[in-house]
């Protein structure tokens, strides 16, 4: 019967250790190893430096967060045949049918009526007469979209409902003026060359919504 001897140990050379002698070492020196193998990769420069530190702050930024603090959700919705507007949500109460409107003597053609919100009257802006688009007047069973800034708190009408979307601030279209859009402070910008986004705050502060009590 054979009788396994053994194994003599690996050879060493000058101050080397064998991988298995390293291994054996107790947690400290191995610890030592890792310690002077990381510092080796470490920059050493300070412009070398400067660039790892800014790498590190766009990494902790995780691209969720960045998107959220860059895009703002809206509310897009249709005026007359295809002209396409956008009102952010931080404005936005919610979405209503009126279906009762009574016509308010003495009131600009910009203010389409006033309806029953909740027990209150709501006034109801007619955004066909700021951007100066045809369409049919405000009937029974037309929708609004209640928004508020500040204190302020109206009903904008509007054809259709078509959903929502994201812009973000910096990626939309300067407005440009034109026919359709007389005042540029009530537009934020363009979103993809198609939605117009609103500037509720600018809109409901305009002139045009004060009222004339003087009755002819």
């Amino acid at each position: 019967m054979t009788r396994r001897t053994k194994p003599d140990a690996p050879p060493t050379y000058g101050n080397a250790q064998p991988a298995a002698s390293i291994a054996a070492q107790p947690g400290a020196a191995r610890g030592d190893l890792a310690q002077a193998s990381a510092w080796s990769l470490m920059p050493k420069g300070r412009g070398a430096q400067a660039v790892l530190q800014q790498r590190a702050r766009v990494l902790a930024a995780s691209p969720a967060s960045q998107r959220a603090q860059a895009s703002h959700r809206y509310v897009r919705f249709r005026l007359g045949p295809a002209e396409l507007y956008g009102i952010p949500y931080a404005h936005l109460e919610e979405i209503i049918r009126c279906v009762d409107i009574t016509r308010v003597p003495c009131t600009p053609p910009a203010i389409a009526g006033v309806a029953n919100y909740r027990g209150e009257l709501l006034t109801l802006l007619d955004l066909k007469q700021f951007f100066h688009t045809d369409a049919a007047p405000p009937g029974a069973d037309t929708q609004a979209i209640v928004v508020h800034a500040g204190r302020a708190l109206c009903g904008l009408v509007v054809d259709e409902i078509e959903g929502d979307a994201e812009y973000a601030a910096d990626s939309l279209d300067p407005p440009l003026s034109s026919g359709g859009v007389s005042n540029l402070d009530h537009v934020l910008g363009v979103h993809q060359g198609q939605v117009t986004i609103l500037n509720i705050a600018a809109l409901l502060d305009d002139p045009a919504l004060l009222i004339n009590e003087t009755v002819a």
